[in-house]
């Protein structure tokens, strides 16, 4: 008999005020989205609703209002643990993804938070590992300089070792409350560590219980090679930019980072490969693409940015005025291959031919960061239906351009599609976050009998 079908893994990426840098600035939104418990709580529970498998929360150790413009949710971010524990009280179903920065903390609070937020989630919560990019953030932690590639993935990696280490100390029966002998733990069942590695001397044990899922699920990032390594032995899911690189490079990226799996002790079904994908989702494509030309034009751009595009179109029209067609500013029969992508991708977001330079330069902005889906419902799950049947995704982190409306209108709108076409489940299967991505539960590498080098990487 035929196995179950492949369904489609979808996130929910939370950035409180839109993931498009003017949302906030709609007549009706709120900026105030980073503090706002009731908004948080409630694109939760809309994603929740959606069945997705997993809520994700970005994190960031600097605000820097130098970012303001390009990336508002950047210069204000509530701390990814704090509100991990928040949403958990909040909701039953979804898991829990949240951010922490192994440059810049110490992996046995990391450790102990962590499995306090699983048992109190009843095991939904997984741990993305990030090293850091900003550089200013050496100085909030009493350092002189931000350390160098090498030097961060040397220092993750041990982290995570400790970090797996310390969730299985305790086996899953070592609490024994006996009430007849009075023993409340069985001591040969809770172990130190004994970790001694170039960075870190780590005893143990935990004092807090083995995690609900006894292995918390680990994700990261990154397109560098030290972090397609790093994901390769330890990540149950890799979040990928590969969206950006269009259908047939991600294909590419997606084989690429499934083919290092084996070398590490482990199969292709073993790590999720999800990349992120911005969608601008109205009832009709029509309304969805004014939506997106809407936000667009609440982009700030300078001459910097004028610059760059003129640079990757192969002309010149960083002096055209903002308003004048590309195709009468640019003789496009003459643009590089690369400059016709361009081109031709403003024309797609916006839905329509004539295009401006001021238009063709926003969407040239925005497209650098994840790839950009407009229009109907149908029209969205068609692209995500072709890019998950055609082994270039695993499922998709979705970033809505606006919050609240555009997780509603994501979730009331495509999920059911998705759902129509047999790709996205109705009900979630199982209750921990390793279950909705299809992961066993791991003994404690220490429990007797267990091959320690056969656990979690």
């Amino acid at each position: 008999m035929p196995g179950p079908a492949r369904r489609m893994h979808l996130g929910l990426t939370i950035w409180p005020t839109g993931f498009h840098p003017g949302a906030w600035r709609l007549p009706g939104s709120r900026s105030d989205g980073n503090s706002n418990p009731r908004l948080l709580q409630q694109a939760a529970r809309t994603a929740e609703r959606g069945r997705f498998d997993f809520f994700f929360i970005g994190d960031r150790v600097v605000g820097l209002t130098t970012s303001q413009f390009a990336a508002p949710n950047e210069v204000l971010r509530p701390e990814a643990l704090t509100l991990a524990a928040n949403i958990a009280g909040i909701t039953e179903h979804i898991g829990l993804i949240t951010t922490v920065n192994t440059t810049y903390s110490e992996p046995y609070n990391v450790a102990r938070a962590a499995a306090t937020i699983d048992h109190l989630s009843g095991g939904r919560v997984g741990l993305n590992i990030v090293t850091g990019k900003n550089v200013e953030a050496a100085r909030n932690f009493g350092r002189e300089q931000h350390w160098d590639n090498a030097h961060r993935y040397d220092w993750a990696t041990e982290y995570i070792q400790v970090l797996q280490l310390l969730w299985d100390s305790w086996e899953d029966d070592a609490r024994v409350a006996d009430p007849v002998t009075g023993r409340f733990v069985d001591p040969d069942r809770v172990h130190t560590i004994d970790f001694h590695g170039k960075f870190f001397s780590v005893d143990g044990p935990l004092n807090v219980e083995r995690p609900v899922q006894g292995q918390i699920p680990i994700i990261n990032a990154g397109a560098s090679e030290r972090s397609r390594e790093l994901g390769a032995q330890y990540s149950d899911l890799r979040f990928t930019n590969s969206s950006t690189l269009g259908l047939e490079g991600a294909r590419r990226y997606y084989d690429d980072l499934k083919s290092r799996l084996p070398r590490y002790g482990r199969s292709v079904s073993d790590q999720l490969i999800v990349p992120g994908v911005a969608v601008y989702v109205e009832e009709s494509g029509r309304a969805a693409h004014e939506a997106y030309a809407t936000l667009q034009a609440l982009l700030e751009t300078g001459p910097v940015h004028r610059a760059r595009l003129s640079e990757a179109l192969g002309v010149a029209v960083t002096d055209a005025a903002p308003d004048a067609p590309i195709g009468e500013v640019a003789d496009l029969a003459l643009l590089s291959d690369e400059g016709l992508r361009i081109v031709g991708s403003a024309r797609e977001l916006y839905g329509r031919e004539r295009v401006t330079v001021a238009e063709v330069n926003a969407s040239f902005i925005r497209g650098g960061l994840f790839k950009e889906v407009v229009g109907s419902p149908t029209q969205v799950a068609d692209v995500l239906e072709e890019w998950f049947s055609s082994g270039a995704a695993d499922g998709f982190m979705i970033f809505p351009p606006t919050v609240p409306h555009g997780v509603e209108a994501f979730v009331d709108l495509v999920v059911p599609e998705l759902q129509r076409r047999g790709l996205h489940h109705r009900d979630y299967a199982g209750t921990t976050l390793r279950e909705h991505f299809g992961l066993p539960r791991p003994p404690s590498r220490f429990a007797t009998g267990v091959d320690a080098g056969a656990v979690a990487g």
